[in-house]
Order: structure tokens, then C-alpha cells, then sequence
């Protein structure tokens, strides 16, 4: 995950110094694409996981501004994937993903040339849990270690920090929290939370 924070980091640099341009978010549509870091203890039904608690995530998304501060949005984000083990060994993975229709507040951030949006509404989420090893004869104990799937829905919320860097594109920073997503793994079904900071960049129309 080093490299994912360093790059993170770096856009964000990029996205601080960036010489933005003083206006207000506008209406018309927007589409963006983006990459980040999530975190999450959807994996931790087994003892531990091979990349502890985050993953590499990416998303993209689409939304019109009907105003100059509200607006529509949906995206579609992938979770991070999961590689489980058991006695030091890989036996299965997680791989979570979210469809989200959000309503989006903009407001351009006092004279600063930035705009900061806040984002709300349901994400329909698909949690699939797949054996690699030991499959169905169980791995951990009480599990049978079978491939398993469950899709759910969840509310989810959004803040974003935007520099708009011409007509054309823009630079965003999110941070976003799905709760409650639903998991299965074999016959155990459990919920868990998902954080989610990524940073995007978007095309204005």
C-alpha cells in the first residue's frame, strides 16, 4: 500500500499548488476517474489477511449539476479485494464492490479558486468471497470454505475537495463511507463499514 499513499500524496501536492480557477462548480455534467486506498475489516472473519486491513481501490463516476450548488451523481467503486489465509497460507479472497446514486452539495470554497461538495445517498453493493484452497473441506474453523456471494444495500456519504484547473478538467479528492455493506462467507453473513480516500480526475462538459 506504500505506493498507493505515495501516490495519493503526490496528487494531492498537485491538487493543493494547482492554480485553480476562481468560479463557482456550474451546472452541466461531469464524469470522473480515480484510484485511492480503502480501509475496511470485511476480511478480519479469519484470523488475519494477508494485506492487513486496506486495499488499492479504484472508481468511476458521472453526475450533472443542476445548479451552481446541487446536483446528481452515480458511481461505480470497487471495495479493495481481501487475500484471506489460514496457517500462513492463502485459502480465499474478498472482492467487494459498490454502485452508488448519490445527491451532491457544491460550494466553491471561499476565494480560494476550490470547491468542496458533499455527497449523500444509497450504494448497492456485491461482496464475493472465492476459494483458492482447501475448497470444501473447510479452512478455518467452523467454515467451510465454499464460494460465496451477497448483495446488499447501504448508505453511503461523500466530501470532496475540487481544483478546477481549466474549462475542460478538474482534480478531486474524496473521501467516502459505505456502512453496514452486507458480506457473506460460506453460511455466516455479517456487515462491516468501508472507508474509502481516492483522488480523481475529472472531465467537465
Amino acid at each position: 500500500m506504500k505506493r498507493t499513499a505515495i501516490l495519493i500524496a503526490a496528487l494531492t501536492g498537485l491538487l493543493l499548488t494547482a492554480q485553480a480557477q476562481a468560479q463557482a462548480p456550474g451546472k452541466g455534467f461531469y464524469m470522473g476517474l480515480g484510484y485511492g486506498t480503502v480501509w475496511s475489516d470485511a476480511g478480519l472473519i479469519y484470523p488475519n489477511t494477508i494485506n492487513e486491513d486496506t486495499s488499492g481501490a479504484g472508481k468511476i463516476y458521472a453526475g450533472f449539476m443542476m445548479n451552481d450548488n446541487w446536483g446528481m451523481e452515480v458511481g461505480l467503486q470497487s471495495l479493495g479485494r481481501y487475500e484471506l489465509e489460514f496457517n500462513n497460507a492463502k485459502i480465499s479472497d474478498m472482492k467487494t464492490q459498490a454502485l452508488s446514486v448519490t445527491a451532491v452539495y457544491t460550494k466553491p470554497l471561499f476565494d480560494w479558486g476550490y470547491n468542496v461538495n458533499l455527497r449523500f445517498g444509497l450504494a448497492f453493493t456485491d461482496a464475493r468471497y472465492t476459494c483458492v484452497s482447501d475448497c470444501g473441506i473447510g479452512g478455518a474453523p467452523g467454515l467451510l470454505n465454499i464460494d460465496s456471494r451477497k448483495r446488499g444495500t447501504s448508505g453511503t456519504i461523500g466530501l470532496g475537495f475540487t481544483a478546477v484547473l481549466s474549462e475542460d478538467f478538474s482534480l478531486r479528492l474524496d473521501y467516502d463511507h459505505f456502512g453496514s455493506v452486507h458480506h457473506r462467507v460460506d453460511l455466516t453473513e455479517y456487515k462491516d463499514a468501508y472507508d474509502v480516500l481516492s483522488i480523481s480526475l475529472q472531465l467537465l462538459f
